[in-house]
């Protein structure tokens, strides 16, 4: 963002673009960063100008990056759903999650495996049965609001999921306390990319934007990553992703698109 408040003096532009072989005729343009540890200069061919990065426009990132780390909960989540979904229905039926036992697929998706299965009767039809819960899961569910959550968890046959996830936090936070947080990231979500991210008006004569800050979207942005490595953690025995893939580095285990 753009700190900068004077035009660039004549003698050192003419300094500068000697130094940098460029037209000595064509305009430059100087942003400063904050507290003087980044300059950016700028031809005019490129087509910018220094309200380009006043913070309206840079907080577009800020907006970005919240939209981004809400998507990478509920892509990961659906990615863990399906990565356990073949182990968890080869269960006997009573074993399997309830939650697991309502996700419907197509006939046809169905019909394709059980032909699969009687032509090769020594070929392996999950495969199949896999790629038609993937397409379920991303038609018709969303891994983002608490409820959603903890109907992801369901499916992955976590009874108490809320209070789980809250015990591999930093801090032991209680349960409400997770659930609440996560739903005021996910309402700012909503704001930024159903709204706009504008202020409700009744009757507006200009359109004001809402204000974003970049601690608060650093604040979210870590606990979101805090959030994804508890649950990470969190199956009825305690290893619920160490089947599914190897394993990253210690303490990496997801990441939430910084």
């Amino acid at each position: 963002m753009d700190v900068r408040s004077r035009g660039i003096r004549g003698d050192w532009a003419q300094k500068f673009k000697n130094l940098m072989h460029w037209p000595l005729a064509e305009n430059i343009m100087r942003i400063d960063g904050k507290d003087k540890n980044s300059i950016l200069i700028l031809r005019e061919v490129v087509g910018m100008d220094r309200s380009q990065s006043t913070h309206q426009y840079a907080s577009e990132l800020l907006r970005a990056a919240v939209v981004a780390t809400v998507s990478a909960l509920d892509r990961y989540l659906h990615d863990l759903v399906l990565c356990h979904s073949w182990r968890l229905l080869s269960r006997s039926e009573k074993s399997i999650p309830a939650e697991l036992k309502k996700l419907a697929l197509p006939v046809l998706a169905t019909k394709r495996a059980l032909e699969k299965r009687a032509a090769e009767p020594k070929s392996r039809p999950g495969h199949l049965v896999k790629q038609a819960i993937q397409a379920q899961l991303h038609r018709e569910y969303t891994f983002q609001t608490p409820y959603s959550v903890l109907k992801a968890g369901r499916m992955l046959g976590v009874d108490d999921f809320w209070t789980d996830v809250a015990h591999q936090m930093a801090g032991n936070p209680a349960k409400a306390v997770v659930i609440e947080k996560l739903r005021l990231i996910v309402e700012r979500r909503n704001q930024i990319v159903h709204e706009a991210d504008l202020v409700r008006k009744t009757k507006a004569k200009c359109l004001t934007l809402r204000e974003i800050r970049l601690k608060d979207v650093k604040d979210w942005i870590d606990w979101m990553d805090q959030l994804g490595g508890a649950i990470d953690q969190v199956d009825p025995r305690g290893r619920l992703t160490r089947r599914c893939r190897r394993r990253p580095k210690p303490g990496r285990a997801w990441a939430p698109g910084r």
